[in-house]
Formats: C-alpha cells, sequence, structure tokens
C-alpha cells in the first residue's frame, strides 16, 4: 500500500513538473503574440502620408533627395545652420544619415509638398531627446513659399503625427538661435510657449521652446 502511493506521487510530480516547463514558455509565448489581450492597434506606426489642405507630409526617401537639395536655397540654409555653399553630393550624404536615424527609431521625418504644385517645399522632423543634438524640432520651406499657411499646416501634421506615433509623449521642443526672429514667432504663433534659454559658453544662444499637447 505504502509503495502503491509512493509510485503514484512520484508520477504526479513528474507530470506536474513537466506541465510547469511546458506552460511557462507557451505563456511567454501568449504574452508576447498579444493572445492574453495585448491590443495590437494601440502602437501606431509612422504613417507614409499625412495629408492637408494646403500641403502633405511624406516620409522621406531617396527619390526626393535631388529636389530636396534643390529646394534648400542659401536663404532657408541661413537659417537652418548649414554652410553657405553646398553640393548635391553633401546633400544626398546628410539625408542618407537622416534616413539611417529614421530607421533607427530616432527621429520621424517628412517631405513636405505643396498641394496645389505637387512639388516638395521642405521637410520637418521630430527627433526623439538626446544630450549630443538638443532640439527636437527641425524644419524648414523655401522661401518662395512662405505665406499662405503652408508652414503653420505643416506644424499641424507633424504634431498630431508625432503625439499619435508617441501617445506617451507630453511634449516636444524646438531650439531657436537668438537672432532667428522669424522662426521664433512662427512657434510662438502655432502655439510653442517659452521655456528658456539654451546656452552656450556661458552666454544664451538659443531659445528653448515648447509644445503640450
Amino acid at each position: 500500500m505504502k509503495k502503491g502511493f509512493m509510485f503514484k506521487l512520484r508520477r504526479l510530480l513528474k507530470w506536474a513538473v513537466l506541465a510547469t516547463i511546458i506552460a511557462v514558455p507557451a505563456g511567454y509565448f501568449l504574452y508576447q503574440s498579444g493572445w492574453l489581450g495585448t491590443d495590437a492597434s494601440s502602437v501606431v506606426t509612422q504613417p507614409e502620408q499625412v495629408k492637408g489642405k494646403l500641403v502633405t507630409l511624406r516620409i522621406m526617401k531617396e527619390d526626393y533627395f535631388v529636389d530636396y537639395h534643390n529646394m534648400f536655397s542659401s536663404t532657408v540654409r541661413k537659417f537652418m545652420e548649414f554652410p553657405d555653399y553646398i553640393t548635391l553630393d553633401y546633400t544626398i550624404r546628410y539625408l542618407k544619415m537622416e534616413l539611417e536615424k529614421s530607421k533607427r527609431g530616432e527621429q520621424i521625418l517628412y517631405a513636405i509638398f505643396d498641394n496645389k504644385e505637387n512639388k516638395m517645399i521642405g521637410a520637418i522632423e521630430v527627433r526623439e531627446k538626446n544630450d549630443y543634438d538638443p532640439g527636437q524640432l527641425g524644419n524648414w520651406v523655401n522661401e518662395n513659399y512662405w505665406g499662405g499657411g503652408r508652414y503653420q499646416e505643416a506644424l499641424k501634421l507633424m504634431t498630431q503625427t508625432y503625439f499619435k506615433v508617441h501617445p506617451e509623449a507630453k511634449s516636444f521642443n524646438a531650439h531657436v538661435k537668438l537672432w532667428n526672429k522669424r522662426s521664433y514667432f512662427a512657434l510662438k504663433k502655432f502655439g510653442f510657449k517659452d521655456a528658456g534659454y539654451y546656452y552656450e559658453g556661458g552666454q544664451p544662444a538659443r531659445y528653448i521652446l515648447e509644445y503640450r499637447k
């Protein structure tokens, strides 16, 4: 009687251990696959295109590199603190690095297209916060397309997209050189708020502006 009981007990223990071994990876698989209630629809990827009334944002790609270079005028480069003269090769190398950042999930980058002309007129990005590149928002529109609300709508479309892709984010910021009053007031008009100064060499060098959702 005692031997039979011990045999049954050992067999039960064996099956219990085996069930545990099977259940752990199975449970892990169910968790990873979302079968335990994870809502896959809550994960929002960056849309290929975001269309507005005046402009459309399209994910930056190599097909746009030449148009980017042609629209990235000396006037625009001055506001963006780029060299006075750049070659097409310079632009291509720069944009390839930008696309790599996007692939790594370090930023959301779009080309801005004018809806009326279906022509690329600028670019806009929001970078993830990092120590080596302060300021998250980067954007420009060719000077021939200033006015008319294109820039403000591009900001609106990007802002909406950024907070959909990053629902956990509460805000993002922009850094603007103190002399760049045009960009400063354009961002203020959109709804960015003053958040202090960024210092270089112990002196204030840039406005820090913040947009909160």
